[in-house]
């Protein structure tokens, strides 16, 4: 082929697919959840916060996924889009605010804000889907514990674990008494629930940091480890609820 009739093709095919980029659509696209998944029916376009996406011919359905981790149980976000599809078509997309809140012991009643005002959140572990994020601190009241607070963040989805003090420890060591001893198996019951609660709590506080870092940086090889934190807290918590359920049964049927 002749170099200008070769130069003339290059040219020609550039100006098509030019053209062609021209006519496809594109969606500008807002959500609460920059890290989410956006697919034109079942195409990975990539994700939110890119901002704005072309989109294939023949796309009818446009959906958000929430991003792999623990928010597997989260419902993408979908719309259908109008046939045809203009130009531009913007679009806000948002998800609801999930919340899971959970205290060691559990049973612990949750109110929006000081307990005398009586607004009663639920109880503990409690799963809440609200439409905007909760702006109020949290208070947590259970018989014979301390209360606790807590300021909710105000991301998508937000899990929460708080580990109740007793209100007088030092009835505790009346356990430890000489006539006590041969409940030796409900003191290390107690004590494998503390320490593996502690455990629990050091885990979780470790993944919770490595997902803020993993929103910021949306590196995946940050993934596998969150998950291994995550399944190590969640195995910690199982033991530390097992060590109180085997020293709550000796101390209820002594």
């Amino acid at each position: 082929m002749k170099p200008w009739l070769r130069h003339l093709s290059l040219k020609l095919g550039l100006l098509w697919s030019a053209a062609t980029a021209a006519a496809q659509p594109v969606v500008v696209l807002e959500t609460n959840w920059p890290e989410a998944q956006v697919y034109a029916d079942s195409v990975l376009l990539g994700i939110a916060r890119t901002g704005s996406f072309l989109i294939p011919a023949g796309t009818q359905v446009l959906r958000l996924v929430p991003p792999d981790g623990d928010t597997w149980s989260i419902p993408a976000q979908q719309v259908i889009l109008p046939d045809p599809v203009p130009d531009t078509l913007q679009l806000y997309l948002p998800f609801p605010y999930y919340y899971y809140l959970e205290t060691l012991p559990s049973g612990a009643r949750i109110y929006r804000g000081p307990p005398a005002q009586n607004r009663l959140l639920g109880e503990t572990p409690f799963t809440g889907v609200f439409e905007e994020p909760l702006q109020d601190t949290l208070y947590f009241v259970h018989a014979g514990y301390a209360p606790a607070m807590l300021q909710p963040s105000t991301l998508v989805w937000n899990h929460h674990r708080l580990v109740l003090q007793p209100i007088d420890p030092e009835d505790k060591v009346t356990l430890w008494t000489p006539a006590q001893r041969r409940h030796g198996l409900t003191y290390l019951a107690l004590g494998v629930a503390l320490a593996a609660t502690a455990v629990s709590v050091h885990y979780k506080f470790q993944a919770d940091r490595l997902y803020a870092q993993y929103e910021q940086t949306g590196d995946p090889a940050l993934r596998p480890r969150i998950r291994e934190l995550d399944l190590r807290a969640g195995v910690a918590l199982g033991v530390a609820q097992i060590g109180l359920g085997v020293a709550a049964f000796r101390l209820i049927f002594r």
